[in-house]
């Protein structure tokens, strides 16, 4: 099974020229949630507060309230709140957004082996480690400028990119993947073929036998497969995808939440309303009311984000007058 570029998720981050996205979440249930995806861009997470459970390339990890969290491209990743409070910041860039016309030391250096992978980030930044506090600050800049958006907004966020890349440099964080115990590339492709599967017929009725014939694998290894490698049950991950999608739907369409219901998957309205409610804290027609008297205070927040917590932010509109950002 090789690498099907339709697997990836396919939000577009920004503009065509600007393409970096901010997203700020803030969970005061405790039920947000965030399903397997996968995309070409780099991501860097800032937990703020609380206690999340984050899955990548199918390893769990539980990081303290500080810690950064940089999810390289490509790396198959999913997180759940563990408590209510839970806050966090996270940019998201394609490595190219930094990259050079002129094949300059710098390209040649660093950014060129980071696109093609033979460097990448390191996963975690803890407090008291070499750089830390430095490039938290950079993260705390890009918050402001993208809550107040100065003119030249665009330049300073590409500096704050380059700082963080610098330091992490300075510190020789950068890890050349050949030093790395991969995950092996057949089990990445079929979980990222299983996530485009599910997320491409969430509508339909999802037996696990239909789905464990379509990958050529029995019922009971189907359950043992995505307990080891997506952390939860067949059952729980299809029940979540559908979830966000209706809180999508819920804030972005007035459709009826019973048509809502059907187009989901969920063939039962009184099953679907008390599964919301079990995992969202509130009925979908509470939902679709905060979201629209929420106010966007400072984030950019892409589908399968924004849509697992009643509390996540949407996007403020960028200065009109500037002209690179127009959208495309």
């Amino acid at each position: 099974m090789s690498m099907d570029q339709s697997l990836q998720e396919s939000k577009t981050r920004g503009s065509f020229l600007f393409p970096f996205e901010r997203y700020h979440t803030e969970d005061d249930v405790g039920s947000f949630y965030v399903s397997c995806h996968w995309h070409p861009d780099v991501e860097i997470l800032y937990l703020r507060r609380g206690k999340i459970q984050i899955s990548l390339n199918g390893e769990t990890f539980l990081p303290e309230a500080g810690t950064i969290i940089f999810i390289n491209r490509e790396v198959i990743h999913q997180l759940h709140s563990l408590e209510a409070g839970v806050l966090y910041d996270a940019v998201v860039f394609p490595l190219e957004f930094l990259s050079f016309d002129l094949m300059d030391y710098c390209q040649q250096k660093y950014l060129l082996p980071l696109i093609q992978k033979k460097l990448v980030f390191p996963t975690f930044l803890r407090p008291g480690n070499p750089g830390y506090d430095r490039v938290r600050e950079q993260l705390d800049l890009l918050t402001k400028l993208h809550q107040t958006f100065p003119e030249g907004y665009q330049f300073a966020t590409k500096t704050a990119l380059f700082q963080i890349l610098s330091i992490l440099i300075e510190h020789n964080a950068l890890i050349p993947t050949s030093r790395l115990s991969l995950p092996g590339e057949k089990r990445l492709e079929t979980m990222r073929a299983m996530i485009s599967y599910l997320a491409d017929h969430h509508a339909e009725p999802l037996a696990l036998e239909d789905v464990a014939a379509h990958f050529y694998m029995a019922p009971t290894y189907l359950c043992r497969y995505f307990r080891k490698n997506f952390g939860c049950s067949f059952t729980r991950y299809v029940n979540t995808i559908r979830l966000e999608e209706a809180c999508r739907l819920l804030s972005e369409t007035s459709l009826p939440v019973m048509e809502i219901s059907l187009r989901c998957g969920f063939g039962n309205l009184s099953y679907f309303t008390r599964l919301f409610k079990e995992k969202r804290g509130v009925t979908p027609s509470a939902y679709r009311k905060a979201s629209l008297l929420s106010v966007p205070d400072t984030t950019a927040v892409s589908v399968s984000e924004v849509s697992a917590s009643p509390t996540a932010s949407a996007a403020p509109t960028p200065p009109e007058s500037a002209p690179d950002m127009a959208q495309v």
